[in-house]
């Protein structure tokens, strides 16, 4: 598995699940039963790069505008939905995250962006494949960070002047 097959499988599940977050999730858990276990593996190991790399305080502000509020869990959910609408959306959200006014579709706007079970879609893959236990998984699966997140943490009072068009359009 290399990242432009990952990117791949990411845009083929969101792109059969018509952009559902939802029901992506279950077309990706249905790609994913068609891999090698090593292929499972190597998904997940890069999906947790991506995970780790998405751990940072103006994600989690942006986070914050889009929710209304934004828990240590809803960030996790909102960093896999992030990772889930492909690698353009990404890319641009990690350099500006104000990006994501222009997204999030009017569609998308009674979604929290927020989707549970992506940090663990590749180890369930790889459950269902093995018969093994989660402890099994041969690399560190959940993406959990001992650190806090990277970047300048911010403040409510912040948002506006961080945030222009993330506050325009959800506050």
């Amino acid at each position: 598995m290399d990242n432009s097959s990952f990117w791949k499988l990411i845009d083929t599940s969101r792109q059969v699940a018509d952009g559902d977050p939802e029901q992506q999730l279950k077309e990706l858990e249905s790609l994913l039963d068609e891999l090698s276990e090593d292929e499972v593996v190597g998904f997940q190991t890069i999906f947790v790069s991506y995970f780790q790399a998405s751990y940072t305080w103006p994600l989690w502000g942006a986070a914050y505008v889009i929710g209304g509020g934004c828990s240590d869990d809803g960030f996790d959910y909102f960093r896999g939905w992030l990772i889930s609408r492909g690698e353009k959306a990404f890319s641009a959200a990690l350099a500006d995250p104000d990006t994501l006014a222009s997204l999030i579709k009017e569609s998308d706007e009674e979604v929290d962006c927020q989707v549970e079970g992506w940090q663990s879609v590749g180890v369930d893959a790889w459950r269902r494949k093995t018969g093994l236990e989660y402890s099994a998984f041969p690399s560190k699966p959940s993406g959990i960070q001992s650190d806090g997140p990277a970047g300048d943490e911010w403040s409510e009072e912040d948002l506006d002047r961080l945030y222009p068009r993330l506050c325009k359009r959800f506050s």
